[in-house]
């Protein structure tokens, strides 16, 4: 494909890449090409992997048409033509505008050094259509943001590649990504559970390793969160962060509706205060709109709002969320710091409870497997025994109590009971563990391990109904061939019932995930 082909716009399958050897090349982002300059191979899997450095758009390109790639979602407020554009700011140069952020305009620019695309932040007064200087308290904040957010190497944290400055304003070289702020995506989509856990997770993750190199980020909302396609969490804007040790700094800034109530009366940005407007953005993932929305003009309009109102939750609580979620939102909304979650170990540890697991369904070849194992590794054991009790040691030879022989002969139910009670435990099989299945509920979790273990007598009725089958096969009995006829009898029909609902179910379900609501998939 020609690059300097423009007649059209991109498809969501074609990218302008640029190689390491500068020169760009138009390719298809699911098979990949070849640099006819250099001979590179560019596979996509190597694109998978380079995509949110070296993703470019044509140069002659409208902003408008690949709002994809927008850094943040205010809307960009300069008009006609930005004379930032096609000037240098060492060795980046300036490609297109972006948008802005809380302290200044964002553009993507070219790393001339490095052959690969970066987005750019330069102070709003340090632009060129305006002669108005950069005050002080601004370059230091931009300042601080480059530092902070350069110590943060981590994968869910925007990185920071380059401070410098341009006719003495100072400007940041950042990581472009490839993807929207999650402000934009709550506009247009309803998150689903295993996407609020997922993000969720990711940020606190982030910020759990920002605590620990001293720093709390300070203004925590779904515009500072960057959603990438696939389903990473980017935590950007550390302009209002600030050093934990430095406990005599109050806080001077942050977006209202996301500041804890404490902030509103003076108080200064903590963890807490940080785990609140997680919170808050927590809330709104959840159900569309904020907790508290703010409507006064002052802080002191804005405290009195905040002690007037409570954080209401949803009645009935929605089914397809667990209660455990409910639990944790309320813990991390409380107004009174000390009731919040104290640290982000705590919270990190909760979301990994609730966290769904995988989403990819097990077939019904992988089940029926799993099945067998066990099936066949209880029925085994439970023969052995009957087989050492009676033809071994002879146990109808050693006594003819047929109530002691009855007793001994319940054995043969030790390995079900073993089963039962690893099920109980560590809620996992043999047969999936072996395969790596695993049984989730509704919400994608590990069901309980009542659940479980109810769930299995469904499962393994079959080899109940056998194995009791077996207990009777005592000589003796006016009746134990009738009744051994009636139990594999019904054992049989089970098990047909089983593989039946299994063979023609298309999410391939049985009777135990119908009744219980479960599913099973591959535990990646």
């Amino acid at each position: 494909m020609d690059p300097s082909d423009t007649s059209r716009d991109l498809d969501q399958t074609r990218l302008l890449y640029r190689c390491p050897c500068g020169v760009q090349l138009i390719i298809d982002q699911h098979e990949g090409g070849r640099c006819e300059e250099c001979g590179r191979v560019i596979t996509s899997e190597k694109l998978e992997l380079e995509l949110s450095a070296t993703m470019a758009l044509p140069e002659d390109a409208t902003f408008s048409n690949y709002s994809d790639t927008l850094c943040n979602d205010e809307s960009f407020d300069v008009v006609g033509v930005d004379p930032l554009i096609g000037q240098s700011f060492e060795h980046f140069e300036i490609i297109d505008r972006l948008g802005r952020g809380g302290m200044g305009y964002v553009y993507r620019a070219l790393d001339k050094s490095l052959q690969r695309y970066v987005a750019v932040k330069v102070l709003r007064s340090g632009v060129s259509w305006t002669d108005e200087p950069s005050s002080d308290r601004e370059v230091d904040v931009l300042l601080q943001e480059a530092v902070s957010q350069a110590r943060v190497s981590h994968p869910n944290v925007v990185t920071i590649y380059f401070v410098g400055r341009n006719e003495g304003e100072p400007f940041l070289a950042m990581e472009l990504v490839k993807g929207k702020p999650l402000s934009n995506l709550l506009r247009t989509k309803t998150l689903s559970y295993r996407q609020l856990v997922s993000y969720g997770l990711q940020v606190s993750q982030a910020l759990q390793f920002a605590h620990r190199l001293d720093i709390i980020h300070g203004d925590i909302k779904p515009s500072n969160l960057l959603v990438q396609e696939n389903g990473t969490v980017k935590l950007s804007d550390f302009g209002m962060a600030r050093r934990e040790s430095h406990g005599d700094a109050a806080a001077f800034g942050g977006t209202p509706n996301y500041l804890a109530p404490e902030l509103l009366e003076g108080g200064k940005t903590t963890v807490s205060s940080d785990i609140y407007a997680l919170g808050v953005t927590l809330y709104e993932m959840t159900f569309g709109h904020l907790p508290v929305k703010l409507e006064g003009k002052t802080l002191a309009d804005w405290s009195e709002e905040h002690n007037s109102v409570s954080i209401d939750f949803p009645k009935p609580w929605p089914e397809h969320l667990p209660e455990k979620w409910q639990t944790i939102l309320q813990r991390i909304l409380k107004k009174d710091p000390t009731q919040r979650y104290t640290d982000y170990d705590e919270l990190v540890g909760d979301l990994k409870e609730v966290e769904a697991l995988s989403s990819i369904r097990a077939k019904t070849v992988p089940r029926l497997l799993a099945g067998l194992i066990d099936f066949t590794s209880v029925l085994l054991v439970a023969a052995s025994i009957q087989f050492l009790l009676f033809d071994v040691l002879k146990l109808r030879e050693v006594t003819d109590n047929l109530a002691i022989v009855l007793l001994v002969s319940l054995a043969d139910m030790l390995p079900l009971f073993i089963y039962s009670l690893s099920i109980f435990l560590f809620r996992q099989s043999i047969g999936r563990n072996l395969l790596h299945l695993r049984v989730v509920n509704r919400y994608g979790l590990k069901p309980t391990g009542r659940v479980m273990l109810t769930r299995s007598f469904v499962r393994m009725g079959f080899v109940w109904l056998l194995v009791s089958s077996m207990v009777f096969d005592v000589e003796g009995f006016g009746w134990p061939q009738t009744v051994r006829i009636m139990l594999a009898g019904f054992a049989a029909a089970l098990l047909l019932t089983q593989i039946t609902i299994l063979t023609i179910s298309k999410k391939s379900r049985t009777l135990q995930d119908w009744i219980y609501r479960t599913n099973v998939v591959l535990d990646t």
